[in-house]
């Protein structure tokens, strides 16, 4: 099993939402970066964002948040880089 680890830039947004949210964004990582890191799901919206180097997912949840996340496969670690809303998300694709 992976272990989810949170960068200060993604818990800073965390901290941003609401209490509802908040929730919501923790059951998603579980379900979709723990459970179903590397199998589908239809509640899992993630995808490799072409080109990133090195390799970089996004997972969108509720068509509201937008997580980015990298896999580290021999320490069995999935570190989440980044999280704002899906607005936001689109014009930082070209970042990574």
């Amino acid at each position: 099993m992976y272990k989810v680890l949170i960068s200060d830039d993604a818990d800073e947004y965390f901290q941003e939402v609401s209490k509802k949210d908040k929730a919501h964004i923790r059951d998603i990582i579980l379900l979709c970066l723990v459970e179903y890191l590397k199998r589908p799901n239809r509640r899992c919206n993630k995808k490799l964002i072409k080109g990133s180097s090195p390799k970089t997912y996004r997972l969108h949840i509720s068509m509201t948040h937008t997580i980015f996340y990298r896999i580290e496969e021999e320490k069995k670690i999935v570190k989440v880089i980044d999280a704002m809303n899906i607005d936001q998300a689109h014009s930082r694709y070209k970042l990574f």
